[in-house]
């Protein structure tokens, strides 16, 4: 898939190390809930992940989004356990943010989930503190659907999710 100034395609094992770029990177990684990524973990994800089926719930797609030829980002679907329903979710490396790249990569994989695969409504859980993502969620007209208080934890305290969705009728229209 392109878009203006991107390519998304599906991940690759050699897409490791620059994956291990920003997932490295505490400052990035603290509102994907996890721990920072080291070189094995990067290498046996993307190893996980290129190899992966999307045909059910649960399933994971990862493209990895290049600018100029460098894999900068990443988006996800996470095929839901509801009916025709998906997560979105988006990280770039930190060097390419604030220019637009999230929310263009975000809206091509808004446009694949619903076009390619057919679902129904996609969302995103974001950390409320991540005022990025939730700047990225509004762009691509998604709606504020939940605030989850103090639902999980981050680095040891207790953190409230923000629920985003929009569904296939409401992206026709935008």
């Amino acid at each position: 898939m392109t878009t203006d100034r991107l390519t998304l395609r599906p991940v690759v094992p050699a897409d490791a190390e620059a994956f291990l770029a920003w997932r490295s990177n505490t400052s990035v990684v603290r509102y994907m809930y996890l721990p920072p990524w080291d070189h094995p973990t990067a290498v046996l994800k993307l190893r996980t992940w290129s190899n992966a089926p999307f045909e059910q719930p649960g399933d994971v797609l990862v493209l990895a989004v290049e600018l100029d030829g460098d894999v900068v980002g990443e988006t996800l679907l996470k095929w839901a356990a509801g009916p025709r329903q998906v997560e979105i979710g988006y990280a770039l490396h930190p060097d390419v943010s604030g220019q637009g790249l999230a929310t263009e990569a975000a809206g091509a994989t808004l446009r694949l989930a619903f076009s390619a695969y057919g679902f129904h409504r996609v969302f995103a859980r974001i950390d409320e503190e991540n005022a990025p993502s939730v700047r990225v969620a509004e762009r691509l007209g998604m709606r504020n659907e939940a605030r989850l208080v103090e639902n999980d934890l981050r680095d040891g305290v207790w953190s409230t999710e923000v629920v985003y969705a929009i569904l296939d009728r409401e992206h026709a229209r935008s």
